[in-house]
C-alpha cells in the first residue's frame, strides 16, 4: 500500500482505489475548524486487511495566502 499521508484527499483516494482497496475518508477537526480553509490534506491511514478498506483521517487547512 502507498503511503498517502500529506497528500490532497482526491489524490489519496485515486491511488489507493487503483491499488484495489476501498477507502472511506472523515474529517478530523477541532471544535471551530479552519475558516476559508481550502486544502484537504490526509492525516492518519489505517488499514484494515481483512476488509481490504483503507481508512483516511483528513483535515481542512487554509493554504493559499
Amino acid at each position: 500500500m502507498t503511503d498517502v499521508r500529506g497528500l490532497e484527499l482526491r489524490l489519496a483516494e485515486d491511488i489507493l482505489t487503483a491499488e484495489g482497496y476501498t477507502v472511506v475518508s472523515r474529517e478530523v477537526r477541532s471544535k471551530k475548524g479552519v475558516p476559508d480553509g481550502d486544502d484537504k490534506r490526509v492525516i492518519r491511514v489505517r488499514l484494515v486487511e481483512s476488509e481490504n478498506t483503507v481508512y483516511l483521517a483528513y483535515s481542512i487547512f487554509k493554504t493559499a495566502v
